[in-house]
């Protein structure tokens, strides 16, 4: 009886196997094959998005977004099949109602790491043109308008924020024939009393270098000072290069050390991201100069745009980066036509003016940065000019632009207390494993420097730095290298 009741109990097991179909896979699997359906529903409502919304969240044309809505649809069937024939629909639900728990919090919470986190997601999302949908996709409107009016109020408080008269005698310009010791934070101490007077002259002109790495690297290198001190040059700022050993007092990387067109190039920690940070001993060197082909005011055309490296080469600049905005419809612009206003060597070149809250950047034949609101007249004495937003640091005080935190690749330009021209890059986006930074990050390696007057330039694609010929920095479009094309380059010539 008992071997007939397990034969009819096994019958009846296998009865029901039949109907229901194999045995249920492993937990491990089951896990895998949700994970996965929950991944791929996931990209099927991205590209549902692409196809039906304005914003982008990547970059691709509509026969790519259908040809990938198709294939997900076959692979949520597919994936759905196995997640029926694994018997894996609990564990499908547990991990469901888990990802919707972790996006309510992520969305609404006030947990300070979790808000400050999707404040940056937005706002770098917001900030670029192509991408404007990793924000608006998974993000309620409510969250992305309140990140617009935490702009509009950023912006608000700069209304304000404009140059005096900076009325600053240069605390570092050397006089070529004898020795000035630097002050403040960069005095060089004792050890300057053992240095010849040359070195004296050197390191008072760099007074940002420490002494004890520069001479250790001069020592393993002593071609560097084949012609002496004051007519070296030093220059491994390549992308192919990891730099010198030579250190300033702040720890940063030297890349280049140019002594007859006093340039230091340095290699500068932006919060995980590199940087590029270049400084110009001599700003009567410093000009805006514009593209070939760039439209001026009341022009027919929307002219046309070059590299900064272009433009550099054309005026005799060994240095150079990104200067003004540009007309960029669908991110297809030709760099040609300058967005806001701009002036290189007292030419006058308009695009679109901006809208209420950029700030206008102008050079004065003194050879002094001076910032104001775009709705401002001109300066009368005013050489070069561009817009942008937002000023950074004005009379040597740092402003608050808490509310740029977004990850970005980044070009500024400024002018420390001593009337050097400050240019740092930042690369972004990946390029070089680097991802940007937020520009409160670009504002205190400034103010490191002792600012007096800085200004955010256009970043993203469009930052860019060059020197000597070739770009220092990566594009964050690997496919231009160079960096896109520009209506103007803010370039310092060389001797």
């Amino acid at each position: 009886m008992g071997t007939f009741n397990g034969n009819a109990q096994g019958g009846r097991f296998s009865a029901r196997r039949a109907k229901t179909g194999v045995r249920a896979a492993s937990a491990g699997k089951q896990i895998l094959y949700s994970l996965l359906l929950l991944l791929d529903l996931f990209l099927l409502y991205t590209i549902i998005m692409q196809l039906t919304h304005r914003q982008q969240a990547f970059q691709a044309g509509k026969a790519v977004n259908l040809m990938l809505l198709v294939l997900f649809i076959l692979g949520a069937v597919a994936l759905a099949w196995l997640v029926y024939r694994a018997r894996a629909w609990k564990r499908l639900l547990c991990l469901f109602l888990i990802f919707v728990i972790l996006y309510l919090i992520v969305v609404f919470s006030n947990i300070p790491f979790v808000k400050k986190y999707r404040d940056i997601w937005i706002k770098t999302a917001m900030s670029t043109m192509w991408h404007q949908g990793l924000a608006t996709y998974y993000f309620p409107a409510s969250q992305v308008d309140e990140i617009e009016r935490q702009k509009n109020a950023a912006i608000a408080e700069q209304e304000d924020q404009n140059s005096t008269d900076p009325a600053v005698v240069l605390e570092s310009n050397p006089d070529p024939t004898g020795w000035t010791e630097p002050t403040g934070t960069w005095s060089g101490g004792e050890v300057f009393k053992e240095l010849s007077p040359e070195q004296k002259q050197f390191y008072s002109m760099f007074y940002e270098l420490d002494v004890e790495s520069a001479e250790a690297y001069f020592t393993d290198h002593p071609d560097a000072l084949e012609n002496g001190y004051m007519h070296m040059l030093v220059n491994e700022s390549s992308l192919d290069s990891d730099g010198t050993s030579i250190r300033t007092k702040l720890g940063e990387k030297v890349l280049a050390i140019d002594v007859e067109n006093r340039i230091l190039l340095l290699e500068v920690d932006c919060d995980g991201a590199r940087g590029v940070l270049a400084i110009g001993k001599l700003p009567e060197r410093l000009h805006l100069f514009p593209s070939a082909k760039v439209a001026i005011v009341g022009g027919k055309t929307d002219g046309y745009g070059e590299t900064a490296g272009t433009i550099a080469k054309r005026n005799g600049g060994v240095l150079a980066m990104t200067g003004s905005g540009f007309d960029d419809p669908e991110g297809k612009g030709s760099g040609g036509k300058v967005a806001g206003y701009a002036m290189c060597d007292g030419k006058s070149y308009s695009g679109e003016p901006f809208k209420w809250g950029y700030k206008r950047l102008e050079l004065h034949e003194n050879n002094w940065f001076y910032i104001t609101n775009t709705y401002e007249k001109v300066g009368s004495d005013t050489t070069d000019a561009m817009e942008f937003q937002p000023a950074m640091v004005v009379n040597g005080d740092p402003l608050d632009i808490g509310y740029w935190t977004e990850l970005n690749p980044r070009a500024c330009i400024g002018q420390s207390k001593r009337g050097e021209i400050m240019m740092l890059c930042v690369e972004g986006r990946g390029a070089g494993g680097s991802w940007g930074c937020s520009l409160a990050i670009c504002r205190d390696i400034f103010m490191q420097h002792d600012c007096q007057t800085a200004m955010n330039c256009d970043g993203g694609t469009t930052a860019i730095m060059w020197y000597r010929g070739e770009p220092v920095m990566r594009c964050s479009n690997s496919s231009i290298p160079q960096g896109r094309y520009l209506p103007n380059a803010w370039v310092y010539v060389g001797e």
